[in-house]
């Protein structure tokens, strides 16, 4: 009985140990939200989307007046287009983490941070793993979140 007791008193003395040096929780989603905002960023790029193919699911006949109203719609076309997404700085020198698939074929990448924006290039990308990290092309000093 007595090393019943024992046994008892050390596990909750290890118990007690850990839970003081144990890191303090946000009590909220909201507390965690406000700590982490300072080093949360928004992505957006804009990359040019070309089509090759024929917008129609049938071919017009050869020496047909549609062939020749709807040529137009046949040729190549390019466009821009946009998108958004987030990421979080990791690095005080601007090193920002984000989804692959939110830079994945960009011609340019801006990030915002509070209301400052900054080109960004890719560093490391692996579309597998859907995860990708940027430079911020500036000299500026960052708030990076420790992992």
């Amino acid at each position: 009985m007595k090393k019943i007791k024992i046994l008892f008193i050390a596990f909750l003395v290890i118990n007690f140990t850990f839970l003081a040096n144990a890191k303090n929780e946000p009590e909220s989603f909201a507390d965690l939200a406000e700590k982490l905002m300072p080093s949360v960023v928004n992505i957006s790029t804009t990359q040019t989307v070309r089509t090759s193919s024929n917008q129609f699911p049938f071919q017009f006949p050869p020496g047909s007046p549609f062939e020749e109203m709807f040529k137009e719609f046949q040729r190549p076309t390019e466009r821009k287009a946009s998108s958004l997404g987030s990421g979080f700085i990791i690095k005080e020198d601007g090193i920002v983490i984000t989804n692959n698939h939110v830079i994945a074929n960009a011609d340019d990448i801006l990030i915002k941070v509070d209301t400052k924006e900054y080109k960004a290039k890719v560093i490391g990308a692996d579309p597998y793993m859907d995860i990708a990290v940027l430079k911020m092309e500036t000299t500026d000093k960052f708030k990076p979140e420790k992992l």
